[in-house]
């Protein structure tokens, strides 16, 4: 007599069907890494939630977000930093400390003013300077945990869960905020709980073999760095790749973040729709188009995709600047859309993409290198998108006269975004070995 089919058998395990594609002795770390993902949701979404809150909720000023632009994108110059300490402290405990500490400082938002918005920008320009240290930790697991044949398409993946996991915190936080304004924080408490729970799961990842970070001769911090220039230097494929890197970093770190204020100040938009195009919809793309791009990406060299991901950027630059001079909503909306499509693979790119260039012994070298120029220009992209952008901005007492481009800075971002795929494409049709093989 046959039996009823359950459910599992009709449809099978979403989760199953994913570890499969992977060899088996990988599945372990890639499930509890997924996991993990679950809560690192929170560091995908955090600073354009941020950014709303100032805008929509605390009234901040163009400094304001210029400064919270800064921590997040500047605080990358602390790379190398991590890449000295993982020889001392076991690199997995530099994902799970940094997400402990975060969680703790969201829990910090409970006790700002009402009308904290330095106070707040500070607190969570805090948990972007602890941030670096798990973002460039979890850069060289990867190349721990998973082989270079799946490593793109294993982090595609793991994107795509944090993406998932931060789409439901945005729209969480769209809906929030229209009813609770004042108690902000209560969301910022429960991605504080998040982040916990991602440390837990990330403390579960069965790691195959001793630490590949740690050195007996362990150097100093400014040996480190003079040798970590030294090979940088040397070697220009790599410094090639940054350059170009570096262009399309800038035209994102100059125009980013002003796209939630022209959008009030020059379209009218009003906060629920500034809510979603600015928050919800980037990851809400990011979910639908990372594993695919991660899988592109396994076939295609970094400089390749990162060319791609360029032309896709200038035209989004272009419609931010057509909608915020002519005051229309749907430019903005449709360059935030191309921008995040470019986004959902531009962020594994930017995670895996120092590998290609790295021998196994210098990888977290590289990352940290990568992560450090990420840091300076990051740094330095948002005052200087704040000069550009304002006739005047006034500091307390200080007053700082700038150009008053307004929206047509995105057109900055234009021409930086495609001299940055120019050098990409130029680099991919003569450089097309990877370091493995340059090195046989």
């Amino acid at each position: 007599m046959p039996t009823e089919a359950s459910p599992t058998d009709a449809a099978p395990n979403p989760i199953r069907r994913a570890l499969n594609r992977f060899p088996t002795r990988y599945r372990p770390a890639l499930f509890f890494d997924g996991v993990s993902n679950i809560g690192n949701g929170v560091h995908l979404v955090l600073f354009l939630v941020a950014l709303v809150v100032q805008e929509t909720i605390l009234d901040a000023e163009v400094w304001h977000q210029a400064v919270l632009a800064s921590f997040f994108f500047g605080s990358c110059l602390f790379g190398l930093l991590v890449t000295r300490i993982g020889t001392i402290v076991p690199m997995r405990q530099l994902v799970i400390l940094p997400n402990c500490l975060i969680g703790l400082l969201l829990f910090g938002t409970l006790f700002l003013p009402a009308e904290g918005a330095t106070w707040f920008t500070f607190l969570i320009g805090a948990t972007f300077l602890l941030k670096v240290f798990q973002q460039v930790a979890e850069m060289n697991m990867f190349r721990m945990l998973y082989p270079d044949t799946h490593r793109s398409a294993a982090v595609g993946l793991l994107r795509a869960v944090s993406a998932i996991s931060g789409l439901s915190i945005t729209i969480t936080s769209w809906w929030w905020f229209a009813l609770w304004p004042a108690w902000y924080s209560g969301l910022f408490c429960i991605m504080g709980l998040m982040l916990f729970s991602s440390a837990w799961y990330y403390s579960k990842i069965p790691i195959p073999r001793k630490s590949m970070f740690e050195r007996k001769n362990r150097e100093g911090l400014l040996t480190s760095f003079r040798n970590g220039c030294h090979i940088f230097f040397s070697d220009r494929r790599f410094v090639l790749y940054q350059f170009g890197f570096a262009l399309a970093g800038i035209a994102n770190h100059i125009g980013l973040y002003l796209v939630p204020r022209i959008m009030r100040e020059n379209a009218g938009a009003a906060d629920s729709t500034i809510r979603f195009v600015t928050a919800v919809m980037p990851v809400l793309l990011l979910v639908m188009t990372a594993p695919l791009w991660g899988r592109y990406m396994d076939k295609k060299s970094p400089m390749t995709a990162r060319g791609i991901f360029n032309v896709l950027q200038v035209f989004a630059f272009v419609f931010y600047a057509v909608g915020g001079v002519t005051g229309q909503v749907w430019p903005l909306a449709l360059g935030g859309a191309i921008h995040a499509l470019s986004n959902g693979g531009g962020s594994i790119n930017w995670i895996t993409g120092s590998m290609y260039f790295a021998k196994p012994e210098n990888v977290s070298l590289y990352n940290g290198i990568h992560v450090f120029l990420t840091g300076a220009r990051g740094f330095i992209g948002p005052p200087l998108a704040m000069f550009l952008f304002v006739e005047t901005e006034t500091i307390g007492s200080l007053k700082i006269e700038g150009l008053g481009m307004g929206p047509w800075v995105f057109l900055v971002s234009a021409v930086l975004s495609l001299l940055g795929a120019v050098v990409m494409f130029t680099q991919a049709k003569f450089d097309t070995v990877p370091v493995e093989n340059v090195t046989s």
